[in-house]
């Protein structure tokens, strides 16, 4: 008799747990499903380089052409460009961007050889026995934005290989590198750019003094 209550207390301890394990388990069920699509995001870049206006000694036409795509009848696609990742280094999104990396590397030559005192004209291809011409032949702009709880940490590296032409005929094959690394605890949105642009303009800076020491030389 003394031992009813207990006997009674439980067995309504075992319905209340069997009743709240029927709840759990769908539950974590259900967040395993949801969190892996929660956790991919991709984030889009609309960039627009800023010169830097360093170069000097530049004079008459230069035609600037690539041979990377065509600069005609591209189709309307977005551009991987990056990863995003977690402070573990688990990739959560992509960086894309709806303008190819030659088209941005393509805009950023111009405004700096235009600074330079050029008159810069685009084609698709060097005109023959073209007196100063640059092509480019690879292009790379490669982004990593690393999203941690207390700051942002972002990596750009830019690679380009190119040839200058004087009098119809390249003078010799360039290669530049440029990477630059951001960090920051605020402003998240515009550290990516930054270190976009920086990485940018260290680049040019060399290349287009370089360029024009070997076009313009008698």
């Amino acid at each position: 008799m003394g031992n009813e209550p207990l006997t009674i207390s439980k067995n309504r301890f075992r319905a209340g747990l069997s009743g709240a394990i029927k709840w759990i388990i769908p539950a974590i069920l259900a967040m395993m499903v949801l969190l892996p699509g929660c956790a991919t995001v991709d984030r889009s870049v609309n960039f627009l380089y800023q010169p830097a206006a360093s170069g000097r000694g530049g004079s008459g036409d230069l035609y600037l052409a690539q041979n990377i795509h065509p600069l005609s009848g591209r189709p309307e696609v977005e551009w991987i460009v990056g990863d995003i990742k977690d402070g573990s280094g688990e990739k959560t999104g992509n960086i894309v961007s709806s303008r190819p990396p030659v088209d941005t590397l393509m805009e950023a030559f111009s405004q700096e050889l235009k600074a330079a005192g050029y008159s810069v004209i685009p084609v698709e291809v060097l005109p023959d026995k073209v007196a100063k011409g640059i092509k480019l032949t690879s292009v790379s702009i490669r982004l990593e934005e690393i999203d941690r709880v207390y700051k942002v940490e972002t990596r750009c590296t830019v690679k380009v290989s190119l040839e200058p032409w004087r009098n119809g005929a390249p003078i010799k094959r360039l290669y530049y590198e440029s990477s630059q690394e951001e960090s920051t605890l605020i402003d998240r949105d515009m550290i990516l750019l930054k270190s976009e642009q920086t990485a940018l303009q260290q680049l040019l800076d060399r290349a287009v003094k370089e360029v024009i020491v070997l076009i313009e030389q008698n």
